[in-house]
């Protein structure tokens, strides 16, 4: 059987979305159409013009519609240094008959994860379990069916401020998309675009866009640290700009027009120029005390700014033992959809769908707020 998934990922000042037909019997998504589209009415998802905010969109929903016969799902993306990340536990007695965990305990002990002293100003808008402890006996991936007096899971929360969500809520329901669902974008892409195998041995993740960055870190398999930065690819415009002595906009030309090894002279300014990015990104890493403790073997570059001239770099910076440009697998494209920056995109699709077989969710942006969509859809509603 197949569906069809709109996700908008806002990105910058940039919106850039995927419509995906699912064949959920094969696994394979054919993305249908791609679009990317400048909207100055967007910073990230935080919503600067309101009007133009609701126009841009309008145009978007009426170019997907043309290839659609009915309205599809739609995935929103969340972006930008109004989305803030935390590690927390639950904890829940198992008082079930013969002290047996099912999905109520699970999602009990998820719920009792989320603070209750958790600010006024943020809402949790995605909970996404990484290991449980059954009586102490910790590192378990999947509690359901086993036996056990306690039950404690380790979250990784993605929290974002409450005023940002409602501004963007209204414009979508201006636009009359009422039935949507919510995800950061980083964790859909981290989620999705890392391997097991790197997630064990320890990953990083690094996203660059044009005017945004982010980074999620993986340690033993579990989602541990992540960062979203006010800065990105204009940073390394800026850089080139400063080291060719030019104005920006020339260097944004120059870079435009640039081919790796085509010049010696921009070969060197742009290592140069890669270098003073990828420093940037790794001092507000350095912030972080699980950065220190935990070293990423692999490194893992997506987004607008991914190419083979910054890998390289990156791979010095980061001290990475490995390094790779994201890819997908199990996707068939009746349009251009392999250029890095839709990475976020074709992300949101993607783990939209693994969390719905999951029965994990995600929530859906409307009154009365995305934390009880999100408990709906874990099942958690009629326990409070």
């Amino acid at each position: 059987m197949n569906r069809n998934i709109l996700s908008l990922d806002f990105y910058g000042a940039e919106i850039t979305a995927a419509l995906a037909a699912v064949d959920e019997e094969t696994d394979t998504l054919r993305i249908r159409h791609a679009l990317r589209r400048r909207c100055r009415a967007f910073s990230g998802a935080f919503v600067r013009d309101m009007q133009g905010a609701q126009e841009e969109l309008s145009k978007i929903f009426a170019e997907v519609s043309e290839y659609v016969t009915f309205n599809p799902s739609v995935v929103v993306g969340l972006r930008g240094n109004f989305l803030s990340f935390k590690r927390a536990s639950g904890f829940k007695s198992v008082d079930s008959r013969n002290r047996i965990i099912g999905e109520r305990e699970i999602d009990e002990a998820t719920r009792n994860s989320i603070p209750s002293n958790l600010s006024e100003t943020l809402e949790v808008v995605d909970v996404l379990p990484q290991s449980y402890t059954i009586d102490g006996n910790t590192g378990i991936k999947n509690p359901k069916g086993m036996s056990g007096f306690t039950l404690e899971v380790e979250t990784f929360l993605s929290c974002a401020m409450v005023t940002h969500l409602n501004n963007l809520n209204n414009v979508l329901s201006s636009c009359e998309c009422n039935d949507y669902q919510v995800l950061p974008s980083s964790v859909a892409m981290a989620e999705t675009l890392l391997n097991a195998d790197e997630k064990q041995a320890g990953a990083l993740l690094l996203d660059l866009g044009e005017t945004s960055a982010s980074a999620l870190m993986y340690h033993k398999g579990a989602l541990v640290d992540g960062w979203e930065l006010g800065w990105g690819m204009n940073t390394l415009t800026e850089a080139v700009a400063d080291l060719l002595q030019n104005d920006t906009e020339t260097a944004r030309e120059i870079l435009r027009e640039y081919e790796p090894g085509s010049d010696d002279i921009m070969d060197e300014v742009m290592e140069d120029a890669a270098k003073k990015l990828l420093t940037d990104v790794k001092k507000e890493l350095l912030q972080s005390l699980l950065y220190l403790k935990y070293p990423s073997s692999h490194l893992v570059l997506c987004g607008a700014g991914a190419d083979k001239t910054l890998l390289k770099t990156a791979k010095k910076v980061f001290g990475a033992r490995k390094a790779r440009i994201a890819s997908f697998e199990n996707l068939i494209a009746d349009c251009p959809a392999d250029h890095p920056a839709y990475s976020g995109a074709l992300a949101l699709i993607r783990h939209a769908l693994d969390r719905e077989r999951s029965q994990m969710g995600v929530a859906k942006a409307k009154e009365p707020g995305l934390l009880d969509g999100l408990l709906s859809k874990l099942g958690l509603s009629e326990l409070f």
